[in-house]
């Protein structure tokens, strides 16, 4: 039996981008429509840390701290990948002139309240770069709020109920006993009022917003196919309940269904190489890229993608990855097979390391790539160490060389390397790779009580340990190029009539080299919001 339905638009997915793109529609007075394929509300979002870069937002006054769009168009220039402003430069300035106006809409039309945390732009010491005040998340907000929607929001791969910036600005994962400790009342009662927190908090404001506002939600409704009429998206075709579905867009569809990180293929062809402990939800299999490219959109940056050091948790009953802070920590360090240092540690995207392709072979340069422990680490920092039940990712040795062996790296290069890297934590200064000379590097992570350094520590006393740093993607970043007013693009450049696109199944303008914490979800909420603008006008 096929279904027929007409709304004004439709929007693909409920992380961050599609729940402004409807929230924002829906406000303007469009009837409104959101699929999503999964079973659960939130996408990526809800599993994520919820920070968000928000340039110039309305709190920074409360901060005591001023901002421009001169100082962030100059940062983020500054800081981008070589030519990339000559074809970025209108979507980074449509971002950063909305992103203020973006966040008063989401607490004008939603129960979200957002609070700003001390984090530093990853670097500060660029033009324009701020040491702190750019970043906000969703405050702590009750589950119940949703009535009979609150078992349908995503859970986080890990469930502790402090906020971002209870972490971050405190340096919590250099002693989480003690935070835990003195965050106890507080972590009781929001378990009792069933309280979320970061990108869980986050997704139940938006859905809030949508529901009372008269948003439709279907879920378990996989998109199939845009309908294309006289050059104009017209509609889609999904499946509900196992039966095939047919809803006309009068106004407009608007993609917003994440990345393409499960997709094993689309990854082997952008991403060879192994990737492994994913860290985002299994339905984000590229569904919107395919859709979009199939009516002649033009896909760009599919070579970009958030990849970060992660954990291994179980979650949905298969390993993924949580991201991790223990390679910020002192008395750690990360080796190549060759047992040799190849990056700052403690750079925020150290991702664009391991995504580094040999020309030779085309695959990575730097994996297999391994952590390296010793004893101090272990002692400081108990909780931070590799999960011994699950195979391949714990490993330790008496010496470095006995290490080296069991790991398959050169045994000499990674001695070598513990050596130099001691000498370096002895005096405070990493002269290879400047870990820990940064403002970033000091303010955001590490250990504060550690000196000389606060992410510096000798690695020298047995036993040793290891546990490998796989690549693991928490989104992929290329997709439908875009316009200023989130049309989507054909190979001509030319809009495609009725098509928007918004969040990580976008083209992101940014890439890989994030230019804050919280620069996926900042551009997914702000993109999503001018989507549903232009789409409802």
């Amino acid at each position: 039996m096929t279904e027929t339905g007409q709304y004004d638009i439709i929007v693909v997915g409920t992380g961050a981008a599609g729940l402004s793109a409807a929230l924002s529609a829906k406000t303007r007075g469009a009837s409104v429509l959101v699929v999503e394929k999964a079973a659960v509300v939130g996408g990526t979002t809800a599993m994520s840390g919820g920070c968000i870069w928000a340039p110039r937002h309305h709190y920074m006054a409360k901060l005591g701290i001023s901002d421009s769009r001169d100082a962030v168009l100059d940062y983020i220039r500054a800081v981008s990948p070589d030519g990339w402003h000559n074809h970025e430069e209108p979507l980074w300035a449509t971002f950063v002139d909305t992103v203020p106006e973006m966040l008063k809409f989401l607490e004008a039309n939603s129960p979200l309240r957002f609070t700003p945390n001390r984090d530093p732009d990853p670097y500060v010491e660029a033009p324009g770069g701020m040491a702190f005040g750019r970043n906000v998340s969703a405050a702590p907000i009750r589950m119940a709020i949703l009535g009979e929607w609150r078992d349908k929001v995503r859970s986080p791969t890990f469930d502790l109920r402090l906020n971002y910036e209870e972490m971050v600005d405190t340096f919590f994962f250099a002693n989480p006993k003690k935070w835990v400790a003195r965050y106890m009342p507080r972590l009781a009662w929001r378990k009792l009022l069933n309280k979320r927190t970061k990108g869980n908090a986050l997704s139940i404001g938006l859905l809030k917003g949508c529901l009372d506002t008269g948003v439709e939600i279907w879920l378990d409704a996989p998109a199939k196919r845009l309908i294309l009429e006289e050059g104009r998206v017209a509609g889609l075709e999904l499946e509900r309940a196992g039966n095939p579905v047919t809803i006309a867009a009068a106004k407009g569809v608007i993609l917003a269904s994440g990345g393409f990180e499960w997709n094993p293929e689309m990854m082997a062809e952008h991403f060879p190489g192994p990737v492994e402990w994913t860290a985002s939800p299994s339905t984000n299999t590229g569904d919107g890229q395919r859709m979009a490219a199939a009516v002649g959109a033009r896909l760009d940056h599919m070579d970009q993608a958030l990849v970060m050091g992660t954990t291994p948790v179980t979650y949905e009953g298969r390993l993924q990855g949580q991201p991790a802070a223990d390679y910020f920590l002192p008395h750690s360090m990360i080796v190549n097979r060759h047992g040799r240092r190849f990056v700052n540690e403690k750079q925020m995207n150290i991702g664009l390391a391991f995504a580094e392709m040999d020309p030779e072979t085309g695959t990575p340069a730097h994996l297999p790539a391994w952590r390296i422990y010793d004893r101090q680490f272990a002692t400081k920092y108990p909780h931070a160490m590799p999960n011994k039940k699950v195979p391949g990712n714990h490993f330790q040795a008496d010496t470095l060389e006995a290490l080296a062996r069991e790991i398959d790296v050169d045994p000499s290069g990674l001695a070598e390397t513990a050596g130099h890297f001691s000498d370096f934590a002895r005096t405070g200064v990493d002269e290879d790779f400047g870990r820990g000379g940064s403002v970033w590097d000091q303010n955001r992570g590490g250990d504060p009580n550690h000196k000389p350094n606060p992410t510096l520590g000798t690695i020298e006393m047995p036993p040793f340990y290891a546990m490998p740093f796989k690549a693991s993607y928490l989104g992929t970043k290329g997709g439908a190029r875009t316009n200023e007013k989130a049309e989507v693009l054909n190979e001509e450049d030319q809009p495609i009539s009725g098509l928007y696109a918004a969040g990580n199944v976008m083209a992101n303008s940014f890439g890989s080299k994030g230019v804050g914490a919280g620069t996926t979800l900042g551009p997914c909420l702000t993109w999503g919001y001018i989507a549903g603008v232009n789409a409802a006008a």
